[in-house]
This record gives C-alpha cells, structure tokens and sequence, in this order.
C-alpha cells in the first residue's frame, strides 16, 4: 500500500531541486500533485520527468505558473480549489536573497525576503485553511534550509524563518482538536561544501532521509503536529 494513494498534495516552489525530489517522491507514493512555481518552464521540464517513472497516472498531475507574492491571485486560485479537494501543503517555496550584514540590506531586498518566506506562507495558508479542514488527515509541511544562526550576513532569511516557526507552532495549537498536523522539515546544508550560504543552498543535497521523512509527516498515521525537525 502506497502512504500517499489518492491524497492530493499542493506543492510550491516544485522546480526547485527540493521541491522537484518531493515531487517525484509523492508521485511514487500514489499522490496526485498540483505543482506551483513562478516558471511554467520549469514546471514542464519537471513535468517531463515525471512522465518518465512508473508510477506516473494520466491526469495525476496539475502545472500552475503563480507567483506566490501576487495576493489576488493567490486568493483566485485557492477560491478554485475550495470546490475540489485538498489533503497535503508541502511549502517549499522561499527566498534566500543576497548575502549582507543587517544594517547593508536594501529595503526592497529585506521586504522580499520575508514577505516570500513568511507573508506568501502565512496567506497561503489562510486561504487554504478551509479546504485542508475538510480533509480526513490534512497535512502541512514548510522546508527550508536554514543556516546556522550564528553564521553571518542571512539575518533576513534566518528571522523569517524563525518567525514562519512561531506561526506554525500557534496554528497548531489553535488547531489541535482538528484532524489537521502542521509540522517544519528543516533541510541544514554541509558547510564543509561550501562556505557561502548562497553557494551551499544551490548543492544542498536532498537526502533520501530527508524525502523519507516528508512523506512520513505527509501520511495519514502520523498524528504529530506543532514540531519542527531537522535533518542533514
């Protein structure tokens, strides 16, 4: 028995090489994905790939170009899904943006970093409250990778993603007599790789422990919610 047959998983930021590794994963275990990125290129691309394994279904798979940071039509496209079924978020989407020491960020860099990894989640989230409510064992996920907190010149980064957990933890405390778990997979990338957080976020390597453990936060059984684990 497949952990994920028939669920239905939205998965953002699915072109990214995290995003695309869970993608293929969850189509292994059953999943029928909906796919969200900024590039319908790359979503063709990834969608090509996808044809290739043996587990692919016809009509299993759905490609949407959106940008998370266009709040209207991130509301258009959730007020669609409300009329169908949804059981799984994996947020993978996020923004690393440039190194630089805290007082050096510009405004509109700063601006982006949290409103891609904090504000574009939380609204995410808020619209698409109703439906995952609806499912039997609704399931949300947010990865990312997060350097150490002491390393410098992420400070953006690093406090969006700190203030993303404190979201998540009073979303599932509000939410703990549902049948919804929210949980945080944070992916750390090996600094003996790469010294630069930039250079260290595009080898990250998805492990197969990783994936594992996003399909078991995914899956019906599990029942824990308000966590956040780490993994190498």
């Amino acid at each position: 028995m497949k952990l994920l047959e028939d669920k239905v998983a939205l998965i953002t930021g699915a072109s990214s090489k995290i995003g695309s590794e869970v993608t293929k994963r969850f189509v292994k275990e059953g999943a029928n994905v909906i796919l969200i990125s900024r590039s319908i290129e790359n979503l063709n691309s990834l969608y090509n790939e996808i044809k290739e394994l043996e587990e692919f279904k016809e009509n299993s798979v759905t490609l949407i170009q959106l940008d998370l940071l266009d709040f209207d039509s991130v509301k258009v496209f959730a007020n669609k899904l409300l009329t169908g079924s949804l059981d799984i978020l994996i947020a993978c989407a996020e923004a690393l943006g440039s190194l630089s020491p805290i007082q050096d960020y510009e405004l509109e860099t700063f601006q982006n970093i949290i409103n891609t990894n904090l504000i574009a989640n939380w609204y995410l989230l808020k619209n698409l409250d109703p439906i995952l409510k609806k499912s039997n064992a609704g399931r949300i996920i947010f990865v990312s990778l997060v350097p150490p907190s002491s390393y410098p010149c992420c400070g953006a980064y690093s406090a969006s993603k700190a203030a993303l957990e404190v979201i998540m933890k009073v979303y599932a405390s509000e939410t703990k007599h549902t049948k919804l778990c929210v949980n945080v997979l944070h992916l750390q990338a090996d600094e003996a790789v790469s010294k630069l957080v930039e250079q260290a976020y595009e080898s990250c390597n998805v492990s197969d422990d990783a994936v594992n453990k996003l399909v078991e936060l995914a899956s019906e059984s599990y029942n824990v919610s308000g966590k956040v684990f780490s993994l190498t």
